[in-house]
């Protein structure tokens, strides 16, 4: 499996309406990065039964709460 450094220089290349809101400051390669291992911890979480996979079922209305 490829490291989130390995798949973020992927994502590094903006999409058009990304370009379009640059500031002309932003570490591209960094950010794909950071996202890409949150994101990667998350369905770890998950797939490890420590985390819920859909974290709306925390936050759903019940009868009692609606």
């Amino acid at each position: 499996m490829s490291s989130p450094e390995d798949k973020a220089h992927t994502r590094a290349e903006p999409l058009p309406e990304e370009r379009a809101a640059e500031t002309g400051g932003e570490d591209r390669e960094a950010g794909a990065a950071a996202i890409l291992a949150e994101s990667e911890e998350r369905v770890a979480a998950a797939a490890g039964g420590e985390a819920p996979g859909d974290a709306a079922d925390e936050h759903r209305a019940t009868p009692e709460t609606a």
